[in-house]
């Protein structure tokens, strides 16, 4: 019996079907990138509550001549938070990717730390607020699979 044994054959229709269709999705991404950007607004107001960086490292106490400035001035008590317009980040989504930003003259010498005021003789210490997190990189690769694969947020 030449050519005896069995066959299986798989349709693969449906996984032909969702290829096509992540794949004509793969081309603008930016209704995911929009969902993560509204995730990172959220997830950087934290990090203000929580005091600290992205990847959880407290940020460094006030000076007390910084804090006695603040409470003498009614500021609020909290690192890197006077007025508290440094906390209001704002993103944008496009067909590529994400960018997170403040629009806050002063937030790059909180970002990296550096030198400051009149003749640059103050140390201000890096307060990293704007980053990504291991959870915030799950949370990124989920958000994509998920609008990818199951059509979530067209």
């Amino acid at each position: 019996m030449s050519g005896a044994g069995t066959t299986y054959d798989y349709d693969d229709r449906e996984l032909q079907t969702l290829i096509k269709h992540t794949g004509d999705r793969i081309k603008n991404v930016q209704p995911a990138m929009k969902e993560f950007g509204e995730y990172m607004v959220l997830t950087t107001a934290d990090r203000f509550d929580d005091e600290e960086a992205p990847d959880g490292t407290p940020w460094k106490k006030l000076s007390p001549k910084t804090q006695k400035w603040k409470d003498d001035h009614n500021k609020i008590d909290k690192i890197l938070q006077q007025d508290g317009y440094l906390r209001l980040v704002y993103y944008r989504a496009n067909k590529t990717g994400l960018s997170i930003w403040s629009n806050r003259e002063y937030a790059a010498i909180h970002q990296f730390g550096g030198m400051a005021g009149r003749g640059q003789k103050v140390e201000i210490p890096k307060r990293e607020f704007l980053g990504f997190s291991d959870a915030d990189k799950a949370e990124f690769v989920e958000t994509v699979k998920d609008w990818l694969i199951l059509g979530i947020n067209n």
